[in-house]
């Protein structure tokens, strides 16, 4: 249990200090945040793409990353992690990317595939990032924070006033998605410094005193497995005025059929996809390049490719 409640005092002591003021952003994070700061970009198993080149029978990848990139279907895959997270006494994974700007953290994207989906309707549509404790208390050193709702009530009413009510809703909605505990981590973009990929395990047991040391193991190797999977699908690219968007290797090659003159029915058919899929992608790229057409679009990836350029794995 050393490590545990190392973890937990070090959480407990980042959580008190956020009660007197917001987080500093780390050395040279971009303060600049985009106009109107769009909603996440949602995305599950039906919208992944592995490239080709990449190995799709797991070698010399770890073992569980080999099992999810071999399971012969969504389905299985999403037995797989379930049956792994449920071993360790957690119910649901989420996984996402954040930035930090303008001295608060905001979601970029979000993985549903393995949430609690009440929790992430709830979430995203209070925009609770703002306000989540868990958020601010996690370590600067990018180690697991374990927490439960009582815990977390307990430094919310030791916080200063909240008269929108909403960081006591955040705690309400946590109560009403059977969430009660959990293990949450950072890791840091490679490329961007105000960049991170979160990964949070969600359990309907309350109390964080089961979240032993031998727990917090298998569950960063269980979040780390996830992240290296969903990392072998997605690429970061730029786009002009909004920072730095995050698509899937699907929709950055739809890009490139995109600015090579093709109909959606021809990337459909070029890509192997069908033409719901592409439309979706389509209708996803529009909202993040701020385009209200095709035209728009190339003009703004155009824009976006000189300016930034494609960017590399997340």
């Amino acid at each position: 249990m050393i490590l545990s409640t190392m973890l937990q005092r070090v959480a407990a002591a980042s959580l008190q200090k956020t009660n007197d003021s917001e987080p500093a952003p780390p050395p040279g994070a971009d303060t600049q945040l985009p106009p109107g700061c769009p909603a996440p970009q949602f995305y599950s198993e039906e919208h992944l793409y592995l490239p080709p080149g990449v190995d799709r029978h797991g070698g010399g990848v770890p073992s569980i990353v080999g099992d999810l990139l071999e399971a012969p279907s969504i389905e299985a895959r999403a037995e797989l992690v379930r049956g792994m997270l449920h071993t360790l006494d957690f119910d649901w994974l989420g996984y996402g990317a954040v930035a930090y700007m303008r001295g608060r953290w905001w979601p970029l994207s979000f993985f549903t595939a393995y949430a609690n989906p009440e929790w992430t309707r709830r979430y995203f549509a209070q925009n609770y990032c703002g306000v989540d404790l868990r958020q601010q208390g996690v370590p600067a050193s990018s180690l697991p924070l374990a927490w439960d709702v009582a815990q977390l009530e307990a430094l919310a009413a030791q916080a200063p006033e909240d008269p929108s009510g909403l960081r006591q809703r955040f705690l309400g909605d946590l109560h009403a998605s059977d969430i009660r505990s959990g293990l949450l981590f950072r890791l840091a973009s490679p490329t961007h410094v105000n960049q991170h990929t979160v990964i949070s395990l969600l359990s309907r047991r309350p109390g964080s005193h089961w979240i032993t040391d031998s727990v917090i193991g298998q569950g960063l190797i269980l979040g780390l497995s996830v992240h290296e999977y969903v990392s072998r699908h997605t690429r970061i690219v730029g786009a002009p005025g909004t920072g730095r968007i995050e698509i899937s290797a699907t929709q950055q090659d739809i890009l490139q059929h995109l600015l090579q003159g093709r109909s959606d029915k021809e990337i459909a058919n070029r890509l192997d996809l069908s033409s719901h899929t592409v439309d979706y992608h389509m209708r996803q790229l529009r909202r993040r390049f701020a385009a209200r057409n095709r035209v728009q679009l190339v003009n703004a990836v155009q824009q976006g490719d000189s300016d930034f350029g494609v960017l590399g794995e997340l």
